[in-house]
């Protein structure tokens, strides 16, 4: 005998038919979408990051060139722009190489 949902149950969103009823095969397959979405939401957020880290650096390097920026004070924030600049490189190469084994996965 098939179990019957009740009221407001939170599985009501994976009864697929509408009949009432959750069988196994729509809870396999919620499962899937919800595992596809959050998958989904993952990848943009890397992206995101990625992109922000990308602009980032290139705005650093930019201010950095700028005529107002002189000499003495380009010598003293070299060293931590270099780090900065190799951190957010990481960042950007670690979400190219994780997107490019993900697809090969696939």
């Amino acid at each position: 005998m098939a179990k019957k949902l009740e009221a407001k149950s939170k599985y009501a969103v994976a009864d697929s038919d509408g009949d009432g009823v959750v069988t196994d095969t729509e809870l396999d397959r919620h499962a899937m979408w919800v595992r596809l979405e959050n998958e989904d939401k993952q990848a943009d957020t890397q992206r995101m990051m990625a992109l922000v880290s990308m602009c980032v650096s290139i705005a650093g390097v930019i201010l950095l060139l700028l005529p107002i920026v002189t000499l003495d004070r380009m010598a003293v924030i070299s060293p931590v722009l270099s780090t900065f600049l190799i951190a957010n490189t990481g960042i950007v190469a670690a979400y190219i190489t994780g997107s490019a084994l993900s697809k090969t996965k696939m």
